[in-house]
């Protein structure tokens, strides 16, 4: 069987890294947001026209939709706080870019970031996979899509499309990107958050980079990211590095040791800032 690279449908694709999970016995507790299996991957491959790597057996849109949709994750709520500074330094640039508008939040999880734009004046919907998620977010009053991406309605356009830490859980990330330019106006802005497997990070912890985990099944590169832009129709604005804003009992608790010994409440109270050089956020213009 021809393997093609699902970003730009290269035939020119080689093995890259051996990895050590597979799809096959994957169960939702692996696809939660806050997993912690960092150095459980599957296979990787490299492809040479674009620079994506992704999973050299993919996981079918069935079993993934099936995965998500089955999501429950506390946890992520525990980090509220910690993950509304991240949002809201996003759309404080995006504001620089473009005045508020229509925002369409891919991967809206709990809706964390679109309850912050709508106190910005956006007016947001919401598309996830994870019922559990979506619930939560209608108890906020957020509309929210439950579904595939792909599946989404294309009968509105947007101002605005943000897919925060999504790509790399995608099958078909260019099918994505694609539908992003269908939905958005012209001159709309599409934000993209997504770790940067050439970085001096990524490089320098190799099998241990904390994005090498059961739900990333393909990572970009910038330039990875500038062949994406320029091949479907948009023009990147700007890519700068995410900076993580979490407690400490979080960041403690991503590890077995800390799971065991760090269990109260203290470290909830310490707040942190990484920047870790391993994860880009690019904003991107659509040309058309």
């Amino acid at each position: 069987m021809v393997i093609k690279c699902p970003l730009c449908g290269s035939e020119e694709v080689v093995f890259w890294k051996k990895g050590n999970f597979d799809y096959e016995k994957a169960e939702a507790e692996d696809f939660k947001i806050t997993d912690s299996d960092y150095g459980l991957f599957p296979s990787l491959m490299r492809c040479e026209n674009c620079e994506l790597r992704f999973a050299a057996k993919m996981p079918s849109p069935t079993q993934l939709v099936r995965l998500y949709s089955e999501v429950v994750d506390p946890e992520y709520e525990g980090e509220k706080e910690g993950r509304g500074e991240n949002f809201y330094r996003i759309l404080t640039y995006m504001e620089k870019l473009k005045k508020p508008g229509t925002l369409l939040d891919v991967g809206s999880a709990t809706g964390i970031l679109m309850e912050l734009a709508e106190k910005r004046g956006w007016k947001t919907k919401g598309v996830e996979a994870s019922k559990w998620a979506c619930e939560v977010a209608s108890s906020r009053g957020l509309e929210v899509y439950n579904g595939d991406f792909l599946d989404y309605p294309e009968s509105e356009k947007f101002n605005a499309i943000t897919m925060v830490d999504i790509l790399e859980h995608l099958a078909a990330p260019g099918k994505a990107i694609e539908k992003a330019g269908r939905l958005l106006k012209p001159g709309g802005l599409l934000v993209i958050v997504t770790p940067d497997i050439g970085s001096i990070t990524a490089r320098l912890m190799g099998r241990k980079w904390w994005h090498l985990r059961p739900p990333h099944i393909n990572f970009f590169t910038r330039r990875t990211l500038k062949w994406a832009a320029e091949n479907y129709g948009f023009k990147i604005l700007k890519v700068r590095n995410y900076i993580w804003n979490f407690s400490l009992h979080y960041l403690v608790t991503r590890f077995g040791i800390g799971r065991r010994y760090f269990k109260f409440g203290l470290l909830k109270k310490i707040k942190l800032k990484l920047i870790l050089f391993d994860s880009m956020e690019g904003y991107l213009e659509k040309l058309h």
